[in-house]
């Protein structure tokens, strides 16, 4: 079970985060809070093994918070569910040693995968989010014609990146090396790059 906690000044982005993951059998909410002068208290009594937070949810909270709460809290996950951001903005969050984020436009689907790689500690970017860091290297120009990336191919990208063997990803996802094969040559088709441009998306995501 992922024990969750939710920091966001807004009331309808608490709410909808916490309805959006209420039939999560394996994830559950164990508060959520509006102001940073709660959060320690929750973060001590609650003990979430990750907290979904907005960095600009609060005008005093600073991005020295976030770096107080990785090192007095090494037990919580910080995952960060923001309105769009530039690419300036995301880069400081990752030098903060932020691995995980996604943007309040993002899917359910890419939000639940979020939390399940921040508890585990792995590295994951929604697709908006990659779409900002890299431009269309990674991801096509809206398309109606264009299918977008499933959360397999999503998850595929994020191992490549990694520098994972073909066989190694098919261990990991417990899959055949064919199919990891059939996956590469999907996304190479709806994104048409041939993985060359994963070598700076391994040096970002590699930064901890």
């Amino acid at each position: 079970m992922i024990d969750v906690l939710i920091a966001d000044n807004q009331t309808l982005t608490r709410e909808g985060v916490k309805a959006t993951l209420a039939n999560i059998v394996d994830i559950n909410i164990v508060g959520t809070v509006a102001y940073s002068i709660e959060l320690e208290q929750l973060l001590i009594s609650r003990k979430p093994r990750v907290i979904i937070l907005d960095p600009n949810y609060n005008q005093r909270f600073t991005p020295a918070d976030i770096k107080n709460i990785k090192l007095k809290h090494r037990g919580t996950r910080v995952l960060v569910l923001t309105n769009r951001q530039s690419r300036e903005e995301i880069q400081a969050l990752i030098d903060l040693g932020i691995k995980n984020c996604v943007f309040k436009e993002c899917s359910r689907e890419e939000l639940v995968h979020a939390i399940y790689s921040a508890a585990k500690g792995e590295q994951f970017f929604c697709k908006n989010t990659f779409q900002t860091l890299f431009g269309n290297k990674l991801l096509p120009e809206k398309d109606d014609n264009i299918p977008q990336l499933s959360s397999r191919e999503t998850e595929l990208i994020h191992l490549i990146a990694e520098g994972l063997t073909n066989k190694e990803i098919a261990d990991k996802l417990f899959l055949s090396v064919h199919t990891i094969k059939t996956h590469r040559k999907n996304i190479i088709k709806k994104l048409g790059f041939s993985f060359k441009n994963t070598t700076e998306l391994a040096q970002l995501l590699n930064k901890q």
